[in-house]
């Protein structure tokens, strides 16, 4: 009784965040700016306040810088410099909120990007195989993957956590995460998750996939028993509900990552073996290697701060996963 007590005092949210006053401050801003955002990935004026951005927030600069640095240990020698580094990923946030900014007011709008490996996608459609979307990391990548599916007719059924968007308050959730929402539920369908309803939202993402319908995951997140993983200098842990899902319905597994370009943006999709010869460390360790790739591709769209990675050793490993040891 008393861990239900503390279980449901963990998912009271509060009325309102510290994080909501910057929101508050800043989203009008992306509005109004967001009118001068071309539909390539290298705008002068993003670049600008990027840079603005980091001059004005020392602090956040410096601690993105470290951790970025820590994490990539040796391998940050042949990356950009931790400084350019932190530029370069508020260069990336602050350009996602000028597309969704753009996308409120004009959802057919559109940024300048290319895909690579669509053919994957039309062979599983050919053989009337569902298709499961393993998102890397990465911002942007996961609504470029919802505009791709959703201009190319590929009904995309994605899941979703009740804490998904930029704020963790009721208030924020209900002004500024509803409208992300609404953003995306107009490129793609959403199956909501909750800790208390993982099963049910699974047999749903099932029964798409079964009938030939696509599904998407992120890469990381919540999970009851996540495995982890060396991680360059650091460790990552993933929830397996993409792999999984996959092995049980003989649907396609592809990989999602973006790279940017000089003009924009590359949407690639990768596929990854998942039968039942492949353990679950093996389609880990496969997909932690395309991170690591990503990473070294486009620094700037990484998201180095963030609670599923971290340097040094793992915590215990939950239930009977274990850290496997690097090749």
């Amino acid at each position: 009784m008393a861990q239900q007590t503390e279980r449901s005092a963990e998912h009271i949210l509060p009325l309102l965040a510290k994080g909501d006053f910057g929101l508050i401050l800043t989203e009008p801003v992306h509005a109004l700016l967001a009118r001068m955002v071309t539909s390539d990935a290298n705008n002068r004026l993003i670049a600008r306040l990027a840079r603005l951005a980091t001059r004005l927030r020392p602090g956040k600069q410096a601690a993105l810088a470290r951790l970025y640095a820590a994490l990539l240990g040796g391998r940050a020698a042949n990356m950009p410099d931790p400084a350019e580094y932190a530029t370069d990923l508020i260069e990336a946030q602050l350009l996602q909120r000028m597309f969704y900014a753009r996308l409120a007011k004009d959802a057919t709008w559109r940024p300048e990007f290319t895909v690579r490996g669509a053919e994957h996608v039309a062979q599983a459609r050919r053989d009337n195989r569902g298709i499961v979307f393993w998102t890397i990391p990465q911002e942007i990548t996961a609504l470029l993957l919802r505009m791709t599916c959703h201009d190319r007719q590929w009904d995309l059924h994605h899941l979703s956590h009740r804490m998904h968007g930029q704020s963790v308050s009721r208030l924020g959730m209900a002004v500024f995460n509803r409208r992300d929402c609404r953003i995306e539920d107009h490129l793609s369908k959403r199956i909501w998750m909750t800790e208390e309803t993982t099963k049910l939202a699974l047999t749903q993402a099932s029964a798409v996939v079964t009938s030939g319908g696509c599904v998407g995951f992120r890469g990381i997140g919540w999970s009851k028993r996540p495995m982890y993983f060396p991680f360059f200098e650091g460790h990552i842990h993933l929830a397996f509900g993409a792999p999984v899902l996959a092995r049980r319905t003989g649907a396609t597994l592809l990989t999602v990552a973006a790279n940017k370009t000089d003009t924009g943006f590359e949407l690639m999709f990768e596929p990854l073996a998942v039968d039942k010869s492949r353990s679950l460390n093996d389609v880990g360790q496969d997909f932690v290697g395309r991170l690591e790739k990503a990473v070294v591709q486009s620094p700037g769209l990484w998201p180095a701060k963030s609670r599923q990675w971290a340097a040094g050793a793992p915590p215990v490993p939950f239930g009977e996963r274990t850290v496997p040891a690097r090749p």
